[in-house]
């Protein structure tokens, strides 16, 4: 599509990127209580046009009483999911309509917080439930009312669903006893099945599948460097690519309906100071740098669609990011402060926005010619 963020839906690809983000203080709370589950509330809209690029952006705002908030995942009909913090400081996960409304998505029993990453067309919304002990387990919402536990693996305290594909097949983590991440496909069904790490690697994360039953992530070795993989539609792990000149290990972020994968490379040697490189793989296995804003050092890539443009950040040397496009020839667009996450078909991306006084909060751009 011309609009140059255009084609794809579904889910929130980059679980590193997730890990990441940082609750923020923010605007003035509204108050209020957090609403019931599959209650709807009206939403602050600021809109505003990210300035020359035709792109415009939309504040989805927060649950009442709240302050920020992050959305990671849309669907083609402008749905889209992530969280929300409320007037007792939790955090819930929410859909929001197109129109902009909020909606809370109904908790496991006895959780304390959740997120939602991921929804198809169905409206089928993936992620995860907190807790009061602090166990994380992977949930799917088939409507804001109903909600069910993934299953893990077998004494697993820590599971997380980050993608769902058209069919219904969903893909994340499930932790060992020990706290080692274990990639794992849920069918339709909610059935897991583990994922393998690639040959001599220890441990393993899936961030989304696509259509075809191809799913992408990571693989980690002993000593921690990283292997971005893919799993076929039987399970079988394979290497993605290599990194850039430099660095020691990539992951995977997303992976579109033609093959066409995005993700990032670093040193994971360097651990924390490593700075992240977007990259793009092709199906031939060619590692192609996708470069951060002019003046910044590191960017990263979280969602391409079947046309090659991709959606992330960049980040300058003051830990300044901004929400960032790459086009099918490589060239960046700046969206402004923030991240961007996911684009669908109709070229509306999802993410946040980074306010003058640091707040985060869920964003969707989408081209002036469009609606909403």
């Amino acid at each position: 599509m011309g609009n140059g963020i255009a084609r794809r839906s579904r889910t929130a690809g980059l679980a590193a990127g997730v890990a990441v983000l940082t609750a923020l203080t923010a605007l003035p709370a509204q108050a209020g209580q957090t609403p019931r589950a599959g209650e709807a509330t009206r939403a602050g809209e600021e809109v505003r046009t990210t300035a020359g690029t035709g792109v415009r952006v939309t504040d989805l705002g927060t649950l009442p009483g709240g302050s920020t908030s992050h959305s990671y995942g849309v669907n083609d009909r402008g749905v889209a999911v992530g969280s929300s913090d409320t007037a007792d400081g939790s955090v819930r996960p929410v859909l929001w309509r197109p129109d902009g409304t909020i909606r809370v998505l109904r908790g496991l029993p006895g959780d304390v917080s959740g997120t939602a990453y991921g929804v198809n067309e169905r409206r089928t919304v993936v992620g995860s439930a907190i807790g009061e002990d602090g166990t994380e387990r992977a949930v799917r919402w088939l409507t804001p009312r109903r909600v069910a536990e993934l299953p893990g693996l077998p004494h697993s305290p820590r599971s997380r669903a980050y993608g769902v594909n058209e069919r219904g097949t969903m893909v994340g983590f499930s932790a060992t006893p020990d706290l080692v991440y274990q990639a794992v496909r849920w069918d339709a069904d909610g059935t897991p099945t583990r994922l393998p790490a690639l040959p001599g690697d220890v441990s393993s994360s899936a961030s989304e599948v696509n259509d075809r039953g191809t799913a992408v992530g990571y693989s980690t070795s002993a000593e921690g460097t990283q292997r971005a993989v893919t799993w076929t539609r039987a399970g079988r792990a394979l290497p993605v690519g290599a990194p850039l000149p430099g660095d020691d290990s990539t992951q995977a972020s997303w992976i579109n309906d033609r093959g066409h994968i995005v993700g990032n490379s670093f040193r994971a040697a360097d651990g924390l100071n490593s700075p992240y490189h977007a990259v793009r793989w092709t199906r031939g296995g060619g590692t192609e740098a996708l470069p951060p804003l002019p003046g910044h050092t590191g960017s990263g890539a979280f969602g391409v669609n079947d046309d090659g443009v991709a959606v992330g950040f960049s980040y300058s040397p003051g830990g300044t990011f901004h929400a960032v496009r790459w086009d099918e020839e490589g060239r960046v667009t700046d969206l402004g402060p923030g991240w961007a996450f996911l684009l669908n078909d109709e070229g509306v991306a999802v993410g946040h926005v980074t306010t003058e006084d640091g707040t985060r909060r869920a964003a969707r751009w989408h081209p002036s010619d469009t609606r909403g």
